[in-house]
């Protein structure tokens, strides 16, 4: 048994020993680029405002029923100063990137994308400026962003769980529409959001059962698989929507769930409403980041799913059922994402084909930024979740960008993580790669 265990350890943690980091140059080419982008807010975002422009900032909770925080008065800046403060930061954050070139590189290349959207945000929103709007509720921009990055977290597990084992998981898009469909048929028909968590899990699982036994018993391209799963679920979620959800419209109410406000905690000015005064679709994927990082790294189960993943064959030859591993790891995985599908109805409301947005994309791009951890997945879901609501608030101002190219940053982004443009990390050994029995 001790050579068991010693086995699978190695194999596990092979990914740590041959993890594949950014080389040196790409580094310097991140932090190249994060200076840059710096120096462009400081020219465009700060020079770029009059002197005597300011943005003003508000703290109005947006969902009260639960209580509201202790208040906070307006806060009222100087756009130039504060875009050239932003700005310069940007500037030391490349800088540190070139000069020591981190591992942490990529993620410090988001939180230079992620001050400048909102650099841009201030700029867009200046009195006296080209728009109306007098002030900027970041309360509400907290809480859309968490609202986003909560999805993305759930994808970002579920694609963690399966490509850990040894499957790439494609189909988290069509996980995320059966569990937003058939979350808000429960939903709107029984009331209770339980129930529809529930059957969403439940519809996921399926979908990941029906990944795992194409991709595993019938070594089927997985690639094709998953993208075939999205199809058949958005082709189906467009039918059932004309055929049962428009004439039924009792069956598509679009009910939101309660929040649940810690006691204390959800007082705290800013934070308290983003973190402490949440439904319980933001609560369960807190616990799943921790139960997901502690059953992989901590329990000899995740042992045999590492082990799988990395090495299969050595992980067969001590007496694993790689078969079974990649079964139950995958229909978990799509579980996962199901319940996800559910969380993205409780934000939106009622369902409309399409209402994913690609997010089940994207939440594998955040999966790759972090490294397939997910702690990792978590940090990068989170940079694009609120990149993701930037882009959307900056809609409702007067930008001299137009809005179809804000919206364009997210996929990008992503394109750029998956080919490797700005980072390049490893896949566990065997992802995506079918086995067979000797």
């Amino acid at each position: 048994m001790e050579f068991v265990s010693t086995t699978l350890a190695a194999l596990a943690e092979a990914d740590l020993v041959l993890e594949v980091r950014a080389p040196v140059g790409r580094r310097r080419a991140i932090g190249a680029l994060t200076v840059l982008l710096g120096l462009f807010i400081v020219v465009a975002f700060g020079f770029g405002s009059i002197s005597g422009a300011h943005s003003q900032f508000t703290f109005t909770p947006v969902n009260t029923s639960s209580g509201a925080p202790w208040s906070l008065g307006a806060l009222t800046v100087l756009t130039r100063w504060w875009n050239v403060a932003l700005g310069l930061i940007t500037v030391a954050i490349g800088a540190e990137t070139w000069w020591r070139r981190p591992a942490g590189a990529l993620a410090r290349f988001g939180v230079g994308g992620i001050i400048f959207f909102f650099t841009l945000l201030l700029w867009a929103g200046r009195q006296p400026g080209p728009d109306q709007t007098s002030s900027i509720n970041l309360t509400s921009v907290l809480i859309g962003s968490s609202a986003i990055a909560m999805v993305l977290i759930y994808g970002s597990l579920s694609g963690v769980l399966c490509e850990r084992s040894g499957v790439v998981n494609i189909a988290i898009e069509g996980q995320f529409i059966g569990g937003a469909l058939a979350g808000a048929m429960v939903d709107s028909v029984t009331n209770s959001f339980w129930l529809a968590a529930l059957v969403g899990i439940l519809i996921g699982g399926l979908i990941g059962w029906l990944l795992a036994l194409l991709a595993v018993r019938y070594i089927a391209d997985q690639i094709i698989i998953g993208v075939v799963i999205v199809t058949l679920l958005g082709a189906m979620s467009s039918y059932l929507n004309i055929q049962v959800l428009a004439p039924y419209p009792n069956l598509n109410v679009g009910n939101n769930p309660s929040n649940v406000a810690i006691p204390l905690l959800y007082k705290i000015p800013i934070l308290g409403p983003v973190l402490f005064n949440q439904n319980m679709f933001f609560y369960a994927a807190i616990v799943l980041v921790a139960l997901v990082s502690f059953g992989l790294f901590r329990t000899r189960w995740g042992l045999r799913v590492r082990s799988v993943g990395e090495h299969p064959k050595a992980a067969e030859s001590v007496g694993i059922n790689v078969a079974r591993v990649r079964y139950t790891t995958v229909i978990l995985g799509g579980a996962v994402a199901g319940l996800g599908g559910v969380a993205f109805i409780a934000v939106q409301g009622q369902f409309q084909p399409g209402i994913t947005s690609g997010f089940g994309y994207i939440a594998l791009a955040a999966m790759i930024f972090g490294k397939w951890k997910p702690s990792g997945a978590v940090v990068a879901s989170i940079l694009f979740g609120v990149s993701a609501y930037l882009v959307d608030a900056l809609q409702s101002y007067s930008t001299p960008i137009p809005t179809e190219l804000l919206q364009m940053f997210p996929y990008l982004i992503t394109i750029a993580v998956v080919a490797g443009l700005i980072g390049r990390v490893r896949a566990p050994a065997s992802d995506g790669v079918p086995y067979k029995r000797d």
